[in-house]
């Protein structure tokens, strides 16, 4: 769904089909001409999702590039300085981990007007970004993360300056517009702004290295539940072109890398719009990553050459990424399977609502924090430690709390206290934490009599550790670290929700059909 701040589009003259050797969708496999080049109409939806592949190409660069000279792909990666150096970011979380901001941009720079024609993605000037992933990759080879942040999530965008310099207050508005009025530093500004996750690098990727690293592939199999037709078409009410042009049937099939991005990008036949785009995203990246990292392909070393060539001339980076960045990824992901990466959307409240920026989804408000403080902690998603399986059945008003400074910064206890007094709680008191106890950490310890209780302090405490302490009565106790970002307001449910959200996680060597 297009947002206030979709602009109009700029629709191009149709130009003949590009000869086979020059089409970005390369040859049929079976050396026939592209079928259908030049003939379909451009769609005038946005192109948000060929970051599927980008990023599939990002995780294999890392698993290959120890054994590929990198410095002539370094060479054709374009740098940027894109973090804000006067801001307060959040920190760096655990020491060896990395967190990836990776934006799919549809900036036409670079394509002819022969291949916008050919890919059906008009010529408008500029560049927006309809979807963000926060990749994580673990210390010491752990699972990967990839966490689809949807485009319409209804977010804090923080004080920034315009072009002008002139100082724009904060707002709620679309995750989307943070790219769209400020570019990568404004989106990073605004993704640690809501999720408290500091981003170490970020990549931004275009939609030509989409279908090239398809095609250098040799094309991805994918897997549909039911037939796809979504031709494209006019739109009445707007006088626009909507729809992809794609056609598949039900079941797998075999496509090139045209038909890829018009399967990541389509959304006008799917009634649930953007969430299932997200989901066949996800699909789709676990079967590129089956693809490359399949014998067949590891052993072919020229064409994984292609394949990063493909991908390295498409990226803008922060200007520290390089080789020893490189370097360092390919260390995390070496021995790194399919089946140890996994995809998941960031929880969502089910449904979505009217705004003044129009339709909106929102992020779970226990469940979102809950996951972003796993990732800042380098912990398992959703570990035994997370609490994401806790069912929150007690209110806040029948809690007893005494809030403890564990820290030496003066008033932190009373602060604290204030913040989930307004939430609800009952503080029963403050005062400073015993020697001892952890001055990072943010600790609820709680006798055997209040475990239901201390699983909705946890849930306005995201990231806080649970501690139960047998021979303890009575309040519970709140010992508050260096680590406290804000307290959460609690949904409290008697049973879970039919259809509510949680965490669904899926490993990219999952069958694409499943």
């Amino acid at each position: 769904m297009s947002g206030p701040i979709d602009g109009p589009r700029d629709e191009s003259a149709d130009e003949a089909p590009l000869p086979p050797h020059l089409d970005p969708r390369g040859p049929r496999r079976d050396g026939a001409p592209v079928a259908g080049a030049g003939k379909r109409k451009r769609s005038k939806k946005r192109i948000a999702a060929w970051i599927a592949g980008g990023l599939a190409g990002v995780l294999v660069i890392g698993a290959v590039t120890g054994v590929i000279a990198i410095d002539s792909l370094l060479a054709k990666i374009r740098k940027a300085n894109v973090f804000c150096h006067h801001c307060d970011r959040p920190s760096g979380g655990v020491v060896g981990d990395l967190n990836i901001l990776v934006v799919g941009s549809d900036s036409r720079a670079g394509l002819t007007r022969s291949q916008q024609n050919a890919l059906h993605v008009g010529s408008d000037a500029g560049r927006r970004s309809d979807t963000m992933i926060l990749l994580h990759i673990p210390r010491g080879g752990g699972k990967a993360v990839i966490v689809s942040l949807p485009r319409d999530s209804y977010v804090v965008i923080p004080s920034h300056k315009d072009a002008n310099g002139r100082t724009i207050p904060a707002s709620h508005n679309k995750l989307n517009a943070a790219y769209s009025i400020g570019g990568p530093e404004l989106a990073i500004q605004t993704i640690e702004a809501n999720t408290h996750v500091r981003i170490d690098h970020y990549i931004e990727i275009n939609f030509l290295g989409f279908v090239k690293i398809v095609n250098a592939l040799g094309g991805v199999t994918v897997c549909t539940p039911t037939a796809i037709d979504d031709p494209v078409r006019k739109d009445p009410s707007t006088g626009g072109y909507v729809g992809s042009g794609l056609k598949l049937r039900k079941g797998k099939s075999h496509i090139d890398g045209a038909d890829a991005l018009a399967y990541v990008r389509a959304r006008e036949f799917d009634p649930t719009a953007d969430i299932g785009r997200i989901k066949r995203q996800q699909k789709f990246m676990s079967a590129l990553l089956q693809e490359a990292t399949s014998a067949g392909t590891l052993i072919d070393l020229p064409k994984l050459y292609n394949v990063l060539s493909a991908v390295a001339g498409s990226l803008l980076t922060d200007k520290d990424f390089g080789a020893a960045q490189i370097k360092r990824l390919a260390g995390n992901l070496h021995s790194m399977s399919p089946a140890h990466v996994q995809l998941l959307t960031v929880p969502l409240v089910p449904g979505s609502r009217t705004t003044s920026v129009g339709n909106v989804v929102t992020w779970d408000p226990v469940l979102a924090p809950q996951l972003f403080t796993d990732l800042s902690r380098d912990r398992p998603v959703g570990g035994p430690e997370s609490g994401q399986t806790a069912k929150v059945t007690i209110p806040p008003s029948s809690i007893p709390l005494t809030v403890l400074n564990a820290t030496t910064t003066q008033g932190l206890a009373r602060t604290v206290a204030d913040q989930l007094s307004a939430d609800g709680f009952a503080i029963h008191g403050t005062g400073n934490a015993p020697a001892g106890s952890s001055p990072t950490d943010v600790v609820i310890r709680y006798g055997p009599d209040r475990a239901d209780s201390a699983k909705t302090v946890a849930a306005a405490l995201p990231g806080a550790k649970l501690k139960l302490d047998p021979s303890y009565s009575g309040s519970i106790q709140v010992l508050v670290g260096s680590s406290f970002h804000g307290v959460q307001r609690v949904k409290v449910v008697a049973s879970p929700s039919p259809g509510g959200s949680g965490i669904s996680v899926r490993t990219a060597a999952q069958d694409v059909c499943s």
